[in-house]
């Protein structure tokens, strides 16, 4: 039997040829990378943008999300739109496409459906338009500093390892893999990290009879199934029509060895992308024998990977905290407001909703986006800087493509100033924001 050595590989020290030079690199291309290099672009930036995949839109397109949450403040009678700016231009580029549905009530919110296929079109689009230079297939794997600033960022490639040198950096991750490495704080939950999902579309749907199914009553068939020795580990979810015929599932609550699954681990997360795909087999059995409208359900698609919701959380200037989240919270450096509960999808069938008093918001801080310690380093998305619960709010779309939008325009600046962001007054940013439509509330 042959054994192996799992020692230390030895590499030899190396030097990496600088690929590119910008004035803002933006880490991440999914909602808020795509609005930081957009809003830094469009202030007269030199932008690169990097991205993982081959296509942008991170969990709006990889993960197959299927609708926009957090635009939303909800009464009983009325649905009003909070977030604007930028993430209309996008809801407009989606019309455009053919690829935007109608704003769908359930429970206490709403949220938006979209085509996926149009939603990576519309953000190409405004990518180009905008000239960013996009780079696909790169993942960041270190940084270079220089003191309190980030001299340059290492990325993999099929063309090997290679560096990439700005004037500024904003982390859109969603992972803080930048933040990370630069040795900023962070902070992990864990053993109470959010339970990830694998999203599935179902074809062959009669969306009509879906259309009268009630949450409440998509419940009630699934724990039958459960009783009936069907092993869902989740019974409250998300299923919404996304054209006729066509269901997209926000449903599945994958486990490894019955916790949440460590993003960072390799092993384990593979083991998860394994499970999710498994999960979804056992779903739509379950659905095609319970769930009317699905007897001749079929899977179209699972996203390209799992969907997870919480990794790394910066720790910025501020922290944003739950008592903000639940008590509408004001700030003189508000960049965006967001009503969207906290919705922590920890362990059991169900997920755990807190909700904000009917058509109330809070506001997100630029503090949450900057970085002490770091002149020229900033971070927008999943990962700002917030409180485990705070983040199960403020981590939906609407609000990332918000929290980008401002990011782009204050490390623009401070390039422009030669400053350090820390040093660009929040009401030039508001100023910018509110140019471009954007709803930033109001003091108490």
């Amino acid at each position: 039997m042959t054994t192996y050595s799992l020692g230390v590989i030895p590499e030899p020290a190396r030097s990496t040829s600088v690929f590119r030079a910008a004035d803002v690199c933006v880490v991440g291309g999914g909602a808020a990378g795509v609005a930081a290099a957009v809003a830094a672009a469009r202030a007269g930036a030199k932008v690169l943008l990097l991205e993982r995949e081959g296509f942008l839109g991170g969990t709006l397109t990889s993960v197959s999300l299927g609708s926009i949450c957090g635009l939303y403040a909800v009464t009983e009678t009325k649905v009003t739109q909070i977030v604007s700016g930028f993430c209309d231009e996008v809801i407009q580029r989606l019309r455009e496409l053919d690829g935007l549905g109608e704003p769908t009530r359930w429970l206490e919110t709403a949220s938006l459906p979209y085509d996926l296929f149009a939603m990576k079109v519309a953000l190409d689009q405004l990518i180009q338009e905008a000239k960013v230079e996009v780079l696909f297939h790169a993942m960041v794997v270190g940084v270079s500093m220089n003191d309190r600033a980030v001299d340059a960022v290492l990325i993999e490639t099929k063309e090997g390892r290679l560096a990439i040198r700005a004037k500024a950096f904003i982390d859109c991750s969603g992972d803080a893999d930048l933040v990370n490495f630069a040795g900023a704080p962070c902070e992990i939950s864990e053993g109470d990290l959010q339970f990830p999902t694998t999203m599935v579309r179902f074809g062959g749907v009669d969306t009509d009879a879906l259309a009268s199914l009630s949450r409440p009553a998509l419940r009630e068939r699934l724990e039958q199934a459960v009783a009936d020795g069907y092993e869902l580990p989740r019974t409250a979810g998300g299923v919404f029509a996304e054209r006729p015929g066509l269901a997209h599932l926000n449903i599945t609550k994958v486990a490894v060895d019955g916790k949440s699954p460590n993003p960072f681990d390799l092993s384990v997360m593979s083991r998860a992308e394994i499970a999710g795909r498994e999960q979804v087999c056992t779903y739509l059995k379950a659905f095609r024998n319970y769930v009317p409208g699905f007897a001749s359900a079929f899977v179209m698609d699972t996203g390209a990977v799992i969907g997870i919701r919480e990794s790394r959380r910066t720790v910025g200037s501020y922290v944003l905290t739950d008592r903000d989240v639940l008590e509408g919270a004001r700030f003189d450096d508000a960049i965006a407001c967001c009503a969207w509960p906290m919705e922590d999808h920890a362990a059991g069938r169900a997920t755990k909703w807190i909700w904000l008093p009917p058509g109330t918001y809070f506001q997100i801080p630029l503090r949450s986006l900057l970085l002490e310690d770091f002149d020229n380093l900033m971070v927008a998305g999943r990962c700002a800087s917030a409180t485990h619960g705070a983040q199960a709010s403020i981590r939906v779309t609407a609000q990332c493509f918000a929290m980008g939008e401002a990011a782009g325009h204050t490390a623009a600046a401070a390039v422009a100033r030669k400053t350090s962001v820390h040093q660009i007054p929040a009401a030039d940013i508001q100023l910018k924001l509110e140019d471009n439509g954007a709803f930033l509330g109001a003091l108490q």
